[in-house]
């Protein structure tokens, strides 16, 4: 039998750490194939979220293009999207979108990781 957390939360069901730094992150929109492009809210290595005035459903898989703060590599990604929530910023409908990565490039995946460890050490 596992050991249960001290609390359950359904918000805290995440294996790794979210650090909120703003990526870039660019991915086509699916109804014109354009380039959008937002900052995401938080990070983590197995996911993001960010919010958009793109909507999106749930299960849809997206290519993504993300730019860590401070660096010139462009990081590629597959994500699926795993929640939307709906929200109003300044009179606008905006959805708030969760990502689970669903492949990334290894060395791509060790950037990540080093980026998101390097940003958790200087807040900690």
């Amino acid at each position: 039998m596992r050991p249960r957390p001290l609390h359950s939360n359904m918000d805290e069901r995440r294996a790794s750490i979210r650090i909120q730094v703003p990526v870039m992150v660019e991915f086509p929109n699916p109804a014109t194939m354009k380039t959008e492009r937002s900052f995401t809210q938080d990070v983590s290595e197995t996911g993001l979220r960010f919010p958009t005035t793109v909507k999106l459903s749930v299960g849809q898989q997206l290519p993504l293009a993300l730019q860590m703060p401070f660096s010139n590599a462009t990081m590629h990604a597959t994500g699926e999207v795993m929640w939307i929530r709906e929200v109003a910023r300044l009179g606008e409908i905006q959805y708030e979108v969760g990502v689970r990565f669903r492949w990334i490039e290894d060395p791509d995946r060790q950037r990540l990781n080093r980026h998101l460890l390097d940003l958790f050490r200087r807040r900690v």
